[in-house]
């Protein structure tokens, strides 16, 4: 792939850390999108360091705008399963060494996570090539088909898709159940909307960001409520499965006498979060 384009990101204060970033690998299926930050996930990002399971080394170089990055995979190599990877040509070495019984017969297949840039794919459609394959490989879009395997299929229509909402008091075990729930259903491939979920998510190196901000708790609050109300929007027009695990404050009125609360319109700046 190509990195086309580090994309403006006037919106984001100056302090953020690596503000254009593409990791790109390998990873299982059952994987999340976080891609290097779990097992059977291996990535290589941009800043020049590979990642597994939240472990970061340092590997090949730093790579970012108009730089071509190939991924290798050699399932040939004996008992184990090779993964390389090459900038602009260049071979950068072995990157991770997996052996095959570990895999248990599943399929690896292409991961990439961006931020704040536009890439651009060539799995074999592309008349030209950026640059010559190695000896030994091929695009996956040149494997027969009897070769591939299928990926989990999404819901084909938007009546098909499920939307489960937790509703329960702060610290009660909603985001518990939530992450539980969509690991036992691994066919559904829940996507988790929750400030909760999107802090986790802003990592930097597998770090989580609340360690990095000690004493701007409401900045990462806000940063993290802007992006679920966009996430919400892009979410209304995908087919995807959704669990909505989100604390909605309630608000009781004062009196003598006990009335039904009222639900406050979630998302819009009101205290969130467990």
């Amino acid at each position: 792939f190509q990195v086309n384009e580090e994309i403006s990101v006037k919106h984001l204060p100056a302090t953020e850390p690596d503000p254009h970033v593409v990791r790109v690998g390998w990873s299982l299926d059952s994987c999340s999108t976080q891609l290097g930050e779990e097992p059977f996930s291996y990535g290589y990002g941009g800043t020049g360091k590979k990642s597994t399971n939240c472990k970061f080394e340092n590997y090949g170089e730093t790579f970012a705008e108009n730089d071509v990055i190939a991924c290798l995979v050699d399932f040939e190599c004996g008992e184990e399963v090779e993964m390389s990877f090459m900038k602009n040509g260049k071979w950068l070495g072995v990157a991770y060494r997996v052996r095959k019984e570990v895999l248990g017969g599943r399929a690896l297949f292409p991961h990439v996570l961006v931020k704040n840039c536009a890439i651009e794919f060539n799995f074999g459609q592309r008349e030209d090539t950026y640059f010559s394959v190695p000896p030994g490989f091929t695009f996956i879009q040149h494997l027969p088909v009897a070769e591939r395997v299928r990926g989990t299929l999404g819901p084909k229509s938007k009546a098909e898709c499920e939307i489960l909402m937790m509703v329960g008091l702060p610290a009660a075990g909603k985001t518990t159940w939530a992450v539980k729930h969509a690991a036992a259903n691994p066919s559904k491939k829940y996507n988790i909307l929750g400030t909760n979920a999107i802090m986790d998510k802003m990592r930097v190196m597998g770090l989580r960001r609340q360690r990095n901000y000690a004493g701007r708790w409401d900045v990462l609050i806000q940063q993290a409520t802007q992006c679920l109300n966009r996430l919400i929007q892009i979410a209304a027009r995908k087919k995807r499965n959704y669990i909505l695990d989100q604390v909605i404050r309630c608000l009781v009125p004062r009196g003598d006498s006990p009335r039904p609360a009222s639900l406050s319109r979630w998302g819009q700046g009101e205290r969130v979060g467990d």
